[in-house]
């Protein structure tokens, strides 16, 4: 069969991109031809020998590459349409491609950012042939809202990949940190991904004087190249709370979309002692594995998410995670390997999903209490290598497979 595949594109490094690259293999491996219709691949770097796949490049805003799908369908004509993306975008994918007259099989991989959500989005999801959605609390809540055919099967990410660096003291010494515990924040600069809440814990921390050996390293861009997500100008916001010594971007040039290599790349500088007096910094050449094992532990405090990859990247580095507790797909992913963050409020997304506010005093206190204790950094550390592990690539290719005899039915 020849499958379109509606997904940000497998070449840009978000969760979509990075799953979307799984997604392809794992088709090619059931002989399948397929062509993507690469959102956020337009202007970015593409190298079409990597993907077994063709990939139509489109713009980043939904809004225009969905103008530009039914031509995409027209020249492409697939016999399946498979969308993969967060329940708003599937929905508003179905309606474009059902506008534009495309009468054929739909299957979904599609991911909830707050259960429960819009009865709307559900009734149009109940029109899919069969979905796949990667954590077991979703795939409850569809199957019990009437959405047919729902498989839950978790992202998977690779031990071979996201490991514990032999080198980590050095990398730690090279970036000016071998003195300082270094907080983690891995996530776009987008307004669902709360940064400025682990900003204002540091701050707290620093008024309270127990923020002297803190480094917060925020791995996005300062300010978003993407107007249209509603990001935050996080170096001005350092400054304004005063904090702005203590806070860490990745290099000038760095740019969401593209990301960085997982492994060090062939000519990248050496690594050495930074020169005398010089501030912390990561250096430009660091690897994305590299910078996951500069921490010492990893917050991440969205106020929704189906599943937070950066998570389970980190455990599989030793490092020690907290995370939202919303009481659904993020606390599902790392059950009692993470500390979970109580939320203090509970709000409702315009798509009917709920948000999960995080205090900055419970990020803090969290801060503090990985810091003090070794035991527990210990404890976390094997409690999360474990929880990694269990997410393997196998349960993903099942799913893929039981979809596509779904629809050869």
């Amino acid at each position: 069969m020849k499958i379109a595949l509606i997904s940000e594109s497998p070449s840009v490094a978000t969760g979509f991109g990075v799953n979307c690259v799984h997604l392809t293999r794992l088709l090619a491996e059931l002989r399948q031809e397929v062509v993507v219709f690469g959102v956020c691949a337009l202007g970015q770097p593409l190298d079409p020998a990597r993907y077994p796949c063709r990939i139509v490049p489109m713009p980043r805003d939904q809004r225009e590459a969905i103008e530009l799908l039914p031509a995409f369908l027209s020249d492409a004509r697939p016999d399946v349409l498979f969308i993969h993306y967060d329940l708003g975008a599937v929905c508003r994918f179905m309606l474009a491609a059902r506008a534009a007259g495309w009468a054929g099989p739909i299957i979904t991989h599609v991911v909830l950012d707050g259960i429960p959500t819009d009865d709307d989005s559900l009734a149009l999801l109940r029109g899919a042939v069969a979905s796949i959605t990667p954590t077991h609390a979703a795939a409850r809540y569809l199957r019990d809202s009437g959405v047919a055919h729902v498989i839950g099967a978790p992202h998977p990410v690779d031990p071979a990949v996201f490991r514990r660096l032999p080198d980590r003291d050095q990398l730690r010494r090279a970036a000016g940190l071998a003195d300082r515990f270094v907080v983690g924040v891995f996530g776009r600069n987008v307004e669902r991904k709360q940064q400025p809440r682990v900003m204002l814990a540091l701050q707290q921390l620093r008024l309270a004087g127990r923020a002297g050996d803190l480094a917060l390293y925020l791995h996005c861009q300062p300010r978003s190249e993407d107007p249209w997500l509603n990001s935050w100008n996080l170096a001005g916001l350092a400054r304004q709370l005063g904090i702005a010594d203590q806070v860490l971007f990745p290099q000038d040039d760095f740019r969401q979309l593209a990301g960085i290599p997982y492994q060090r790349v062939a000519g990248a500088p050496p690594i050495a002692d930074p020169p005398p007096g010089a501030p912390p910094a990561i250096p430009a050449g660091y690897s994305y594995v590299e910078r996951l094992n500069c921490c010492d532990m990893i917050v991440n405090a969205p106020y929704s998410g189906a599943f937070e990859l950066a998570a389970l990247e980190g455990q599989l580095c030793g490092v020690p995670v907290a995370v939202t507790d919303d009481d659904g797909p993020m606390a599902e992913v790392v059950g009692d390997s993470a500390i979970l963050l109580e939320p203090v409020d509970v709000g409702i997304h315009s798509s009917g999903g709920r948000q999960h506010f995080v205090a900055p005093r419970t990020i803090a206190a969290a801060i503090d209490r990985v810091r003090g204790d070794a035991d527990l950094r210990a404890d976390l550390i094997r409690r999360g290598l474990a929880n990694a592990a269990r997410y393997t690539m196998e349960p993903l290719r099942q799913a893929i497979t039981q979809v596509i005899e779904t629809v050869r039915m």
